[in-house]
């Protein structure tokens, strides 16, 4: 399967210092991501239902079932730096459909249909995965620059997973019911739903949730909001006006101007019904938010690809910048603040210098990598 980049947008933000200069902040992630890919777009891919597909073996039915409602994937494209959505574009020459890592294109046949100015939506009009895990659906772009006159191929994908729910089995899913991208001021809110699956139905019965974002400045227990469900790197969220709101409830509503370029919201979700331990226990899931409206973006590349092999490999990420489509800060001039949570998906608080190492590239060896890592780096220009 191809691998997607990862971008991610900032949110510049502004404080006045002695010398009367302005700061401008930024932020971005990266799981090892392949990026041998065209370093000027960027893009995802948006879908009208859950990436979770819940299959009761009692009576054989999907929830969603996709026969009945049927999925909608829309991708989108963007030039880095900008809002312009240019998956309609002229520049936009071919827009192909795949299954996993399959090189035969998906037509409009069977269980699939593509629509749209470039035949550029898919839709899926049956319960594809049954008998299967999961699915994965890769959509390859060709975009033609207009500057240079040079084509150039960008693979989006997104996957999708079967969960078999019947008899006792418990689990925990966050969806993102109105989608996961704020776009050009189009949307001010999204939410993040939870739900507690307990068999075949949606247990809403003494359920008790609350929700943290990804943040690297809590460290330790003494950190400001710290929880100990959710550990360090992680910050519980309170409502607060313009930011967020039913951060004690199942859906948790996020505000455009609380999501730094990109977020990582966790819930955990505990059903009190009973003293046994089968109903005491905590179930965590996530959901992530991206702002495509914010005119910084910082953009991880890495020479040695995503994936290290029997303790092998090393590689170096670097974090670029760009606006308006132009890297900003090609020197390292500015200050890059580097983070990585462990497998777990905690800071290792060990790593570097309290926590974390600095520098616009950043050297990644095996030692740095057991089993997964995810580096964070906030930038500061």
């Amino acid at each position: 399967m191809a691998n997607e980049p990862t971008t991610d947008t900032g949110t510049p933000e502004t404080s006045n210092n002695q010398g009367g200069t302005h700061m401008s902040k930024a932020q971005g992630q990266f799981t090892i991501i392949d990026y041998n890919d065209a370093l000027t777009l960027t893009g995802y891919i948006g879908s009208n239902l859950a990436k979770t597909q819940m299959f009761n073996p009692d009576n054989n039915t999907y929830t969603p079932s996709w026969a009945s409602t049927n999925l909608v994937l829309t991708p989108s494209l963007y030039v880095i730096g900008t809002t312009a959505d240019k998956i309609t574009s002229t520049e936009v020459t071919s827009v192909k459909w795949y299954v996993g890592s399959s090189t035969t294109a998906i037509t409009s046949s069977g269980n699939y249909a593509l629509s749209g100015t470039k035949s550029h939506i898919l839709t899926v009009k049956a319960n594809v995965m049954a008998g299967l895990p999961g699915i994965d659906y890769r959509c390859v772009i060709t975009y033609k620059d207009p500057s240079t006159g040079l084509s150039i191929t960008h693979p989006l994908t997104i996957s999708f997973s079967r969960v078999v729910n019947g008899g006792g089995i418990v689990d925990l899913l966050v969806t993102t019911p109105s989608g996961n991208v704020f776009k050009n001021a189009e949307v001010s809110t999204l939410t993040a739903k939870a739900e507690l699956w307990r068999g075949s139905s949606v247990d809403t019965t003494n359920v008790t949730y609350k929700w943290a974002m990804m943040d690297p400045s809590v460290t330790a227990s003494s950190s400001a909001g710290y929880d100990a469900d959710f550990g360090v790197g992680w910050k519980k969220l309170t409502d607060a006006s313009g930011k967020f709101s039913g951060t004690a409830t199942a859906t948790l509503t996020v505000y455009a101007a609380s999501v730094d370029s990109y977020a990582v919201v966790k819930c955990m979700a505990k059903d009190t019904d009973s003293a046994s331990n089968t109903y005491n226990s905590k179930f965590y899931d996530v959901a992530t938010f991206i702002d495509n409206s914010d005119p910084i973006q910082v953009v991880i590349t890495s020479t040695g690809g995503d994936v290290f092999k029997n303790g092998q490999g090393s590689t170096t990420l670097t974090a670029v910048c760009y606006q308006a489509g132009t890297e900003i800060d090609s020197a390292g001039q500015g200050t890059y603040t580097w983070t990585k949570y462990d497998k777990d998906g905690s800071i290792d608080t060990a790593w570097g210098t309290n926590g974390s190492k600095t520098g616009k590239t950043l050297a990644v060896g095996t030692a740095d990598v057991d089993t997964k890592a995810t580096f964070m780096v906030v930038v500061t220009l």
